[in-house]
């Protein structure tokens, strides 16, 4: 029997291009080292729209990354509003 993957797609809006700038600046580096793991992600932007696209071998891997990238995108755009 053959294991299905598992996949999301989120769109995470921003309120502005330099918040969702700056949050996929911080997140990308995160899409290279995820490589080779359970899971393999792609990150994108479209003005103030963070694009984040995660293929994992099963739900297990899915969950773990999608937690990740959310905090990590979350912990990022808290520090820019304490910059501000």
């Amino acid at each position: 029997m053959v294991a299905k993957r598992a996949n999301a797609y989120l769109e995470l809006t921003f309120p502005d291009t330099r918040v969702a700038g700056a949050v996929y600046r911080s997140l990308k580096p995160e899409e290279v080292l995820q490589r080779g793991a359970r899971c393999e992600t792609k990150i994108g932007r479209r003005k103030n729209v963070l694009c984040l696209e995660i293929e994992a071998e099963d739900t297990a891997a899915l969950r773990a990354a999608l937690n990740s990238f959310l905090r990590w995108a979350s912990v990022a755009r808290d520090m820019i509003k304490r910059g501000d």
